[in-house]
């Protein structure tokens, strides 16, 4: 079983650039991707959702790929370098003197001056064959998601403990149930004697008294619910225990244990039965939450 919350980072070296590779995941329905590439693996996208696609079947991913260049002693630098637009420091400076002049100004434009127009220092993005490029990085996001799935194994461990413990207190609340499920015709009886007589001006009719109560007690046996939260609840122990994907069979299994549960409830005549059936909802809704994250 594997969480679908995990991390992975994986850094490494391709000729004169530096990558650095981070991937996240979180819970989600399908399996989402959300790329951040640089320029120079702009056109890699497809390539990455492919090998990731292939090693994951659910969950919301966020892949972020860093580029630096390390052109020299390995100092890492931006993706970008800058050059000057001679014409447009020309003409700044032929337009700035101009001024000078016509204002008697002194001050002679600065370098912050020419700077801040963002028109004489153009930055350049270093271009690199993105094939020769995605070659090397390749080994390096693997690696990344190599790290991702080994944690999304490590948190489904916990969740696989977490999720059984569930279960668990479930089958101890629906084996409780079971012991007294007999009591409900008796209650039942009961009841409805208790009420014709605090009712009825003339005498009930005995058989026509025992009908009813064989009818409410017939509306009132739980042997079926009872009988299908153990089958889900043996089906839920077995999926936990299952290689694949299991959280879509999990996530049914939890639906169909929460409409037994209660279906359970709205049959209760004992207050015992009520009560544990309001500790059985806790106990499905826990597991409901908890399914979400699984894979």
């Amino acid at each position: 079983m594997r969480s679908m919350t995990g991390f992975g980072r994986a850094e490494g070296k391709v000729g004169s650039s530096h990558f650095t590779i981070e991937v996240k995941s979180v819970n989600h329905r399908y399996l989402e991707t959300r790329f951040r590439l640089p320029a120079s693996l702009s056109s890699c996208e497809s390539q990455c959702s492919e090998i990731l696609r292939a090693k994951f079947e659910r969950g919301a991913f966020e892949i972020n790929i860093k580029h630096r260049f390390a052109p020299t002693g390995g100092t890492l630098t931006a993706g970008t370098r800058f050059v000057v637009d001679e014409m447009a420091a020309r003409t700044l400076l032929e337009g700035a003197d101009w001024i000078c002049k016509e204002l008697k100004l002194s001050e002679k434009p600065s370098l912050e001056f020419l700077a801040s127009t963002n028109r004489v220092f153009v930055a350049v993005e270093e271009n690199e064959n993105a094939e020769s490029l995605w070659a090397g990085v390749k080994p390096v996001y693997e690696q990344a998601l190599s790290e991702l799935s080994k944690m999304r194994d490590t948190e489904g461990g916990k969740l696989k403990k977490i999720l059984k413990d569930g279960v668990d207190s479930l089958s101890q609340i629906v084996k409780r149930v079971v012991e007294l499920a007999p009591e409900q015709p008796k209650r039942i009886q009961e009841k409805l004697k208790a009420r014709v007589a605090q009712w009825a001006i003339a005498p009930a009719d005995p058989q026509r008294l025992e009908m009813e109560i064989a009818f409410l007690a017939e509306r009132a046996d739980v042997t079926e619910e009872l009988d299908r939260l153990k089958t889900h609840c043996a089906a839920f122990l077995t999926q936990l225990d299952a290689s694949q994907s299991v959280g879509r069979k999990l996530d049914f299994l939890t639906q169909e244990l929460h409409r037994e549960v209660n279906t359970l409830g709205s049959k209760a005549a004992l207050i015992e039965i009520t009560q544990l059936t309001v500790e059985g909802k806790t106990a499905v809704e826990k597991l409901r939450e908890q399914v979400q994250n699984v894979e």
